[in-house]
C-alpha cells in the first residue's frame, strides 16, 4: 500500500507491506536507502533500519495523528484517516478513545523514575509528565495533546509491563 504521510508537517511517500502471519510491517520511504521493519509488541512498536532497533510507543489523538514517541522525542504522523480509533488499532499502546481522551501507555516493561506533573495539571502537547526508565535508559514521556492531565497510574519508583496504562489527557473544559 502506498500512501502519503505528514511527520511533523515534512511529507513523505511510504509503501507499507505486511508479512504474512506475524504482524511484522516493512515500509519504504521515498528517497530511503534503508527500509524500515516494524514489529507490534504488548508495549508499542520494536522498529529496526538495520543498524539500530528502537522502541516505539504510539498513541492517537483526537485529530487523527499518531504521536510516535521513541528515544524521548515525540513526533505527530498524519495519516490523513480521521479519529484516531477510526480505523486499525496501532498496538496496545494506542489512545484516542472516544470523548477526546488520549491514553499515554508504557512503552516497554520498565519504571516510572519520576513525575513532572501531578493529576489534574492543565498541559500543552508535548510538555514532560513524566520520566520512565527501560533497558537502563531514560525517557520523558510527553503529553500528546493539550488537556488535563486524569487518572495519573504512575508513581516515582513503580515498575510497569509493557503496554500498562501510565496516565489520560483530558480535553481542557472551556469556561
Amino acid at each position: 500500500m502506498r500512501r502519503t504521510l505528514s511527520l511533523d508537517g515534512k511529507k513523505l511517500r511510504v509503501e507499507v507491506r505486511a508479512e504474512t502471519g506475524d504482524g511484522t510491517l516493512r515500509v519504504g520511504i521515498e528517497g530511503g536507502d534503508r527500509e524500515l521493519v516494524a514489529r507490534e509488541t504488548p508495549g508499542g512498536w520494536t522498529i529496526t533500519n538495520g543498524r539500530r532497533t528502537v522502541e516505539a510507543g504510539v498513541t492517537g489523538d483526537r485529530s487523527g495523528a499518531l504521536v510516535v514517541q521513541i528515544a524521548g522525542h515525540t513526533y505527530r504522523l498524519e495519516t490523513g484517516r480521521g479519529p484516531a480509533g477510526s480505523s486499525r488499532r496501532m498496538g496496545p499502546a494506542a489512545g484516542g478513545a472516544a470523548g477526546g481522551r488520549s491514553e499515554v501507555r508504557t512503552p516497554m516493561p520498565g519504571k516510572v523514575v519520576r513525575l513532572l506533573r501531578e493529576e489534574g495539571e492543565q498541559v500543552a502537547a508535548g510538555d514532560g509528565v513524566l520520566v520512565f526508565e527501560a533497558m537502563k535508559m531514560q525517557n520523558e514521556i510527553r503529553a500528546p495533546e493539550s488537556g488535563v492531565i486524569a487518572n495519573m497510574r504512575a508513581a516515582a519508583g513503580t515498575p510497569m509491563e509493557g503496554g500498562e496504562l501510565l496516565f489520560v489527557v483530558e480535553p481542557a473544559q472551556s469556561a
